[in-house]
């Protein structure tokens, strides 16, 4: 059953990535190591795992933001969907998860919501990762049997030093879903998730639980981390990330003025990279995503006009140089 389960995700990444807009290259000058190749001082290395994740490295720590591999197997032939209903289990596809994660010291969680949480649990499990993010999100890796020693739980406002990183974890809100009623929507998908709960889990356990962003500096650089296309323009202000991962699919649209007034209050980038904006790993977005996706850049074009925008490939590593 395992080895049908991996044979069957093989298949199912291979066609994802055969596809034009996932297999095209990311921009010039940004070299595309293979796997195991070692980075130079100062160098960083960003992975983009699908949706809001990433995979983040300077060759001594990997740090992973909000995996979520299991998306990836809501597009297998004859399977397209929404995923599980609210009240149906949401299991993580462990032959996913094992095809793409082989080492992971540390994963951030920006918020509970199963397209963001839904995976650590089981990563941390096989890697030994120490998992950052809310109570919530320390209480789904619990149900998870992910013991305390490897979970620390932060509520925003943090500045922690872990020697060969350093992590601010910056109090911010979810996207302004539901033409603005999120708070409001009566699907159940904000509010706190408790301790006791038993995997495996139904959807609905998957609450928001709060909603942080990250700056992690990392090999001399700064690294803004997104999970939402939303955010508290005053704690942004005065961070001069030099790479930022920038939530922004349509859902920035609900609010005011969202990428000149970030690229404003972030000092202008020198590397900005779309994050959470890849239609949930649809192999064949539509017209109107792509279209989105060439408005946000055009935005940033706009409001940065400096700054450098890299178009992220599903599983194909960026490496910037060394910060000057």
């Amino acid at each position: 059953m395992r080895l049908r389960s991996a044979l069957h995700a093989a298949a199912l990444l291979a066609g994802l990535l055969s596809h034009p807009m996932m297999a095209r290259p990311v921009m010039a000058q940004v070299s595309q190591p293979t796997a195991g190749t070692s980075l130079k001082k100062g160098e960083i290395r960003l992975t983009y795992l699908g949706n809001a994740g990433w995979e983040i490295t300077d060759g001594t720590k990997v740090v992973l933001v909000d995996p979520f591999l299991t998306q990836f197997a809501r597009w297998a032939p004859g399977k397209q969907s929404d995923g599980p209903a609210q009240t149906d289990l949401y299991l993580p596809d462990t032959a996913l998860i094992n095809a793409h994660v082989t080492k992971a010291d540390y994963i951030l969680i920006t918020h509970g919501h199963p397209d963001h949480a839904l995976d650590a649990g089981v990563i941390s499990n096989k890697t030994g990762a120490i998992i950052v993010g809310h109570e919530t999100a320390a209480n789904l890796a619990r149900a998870y049997d992910v013991p305390d020693a490897k979970l620390i739980t932060v509520i925003g406002g943090e500045d922690y030093d872990f020697d060969d990183f350093s992590l601010r974890v910056i109090p911010n809100i979810h996207s302004a879903l539901d033409d603005k009623h999120y708070y409001n929507n009566t699907r159940g998908i904000t509010g706190n998730a408790p301790r006791g709960l038993k995997a495996p889990l139904r959807r609905k356990d998957y609450v928001e639980g709060g909603n942080l962003a990250y700056l992690l500096r990392m090999g001399g650089h700064e690294v803004l981390i997104m999970g939402s296309m939303n955010y508290i323009e005053r704690e942004m202000v005065g961070l001069r990330p030099d790479i930022a991962l920038v939530g922004s699919n349509s859902q920035r649209l609900e609010v005011f003025e969202f990428t000149g007034r970030l690229m404003k209050a972030l000092g202008n980038p020198a590397v900005v990279i779309p994050t959470h904006a890849d239609a949930y790993g649809d192999p064949k977005p539509t017209t109107a995503a792509l279209a989105d996706r060439k408005k946000f850049q055009q935005e940033v074009a706009t409001a940065s006009p400096k700054s450098r925008f890299i178009s992220p490939t599903w599983f194909t590593p960026i490496v910037i140089p060394a910060r000057q």
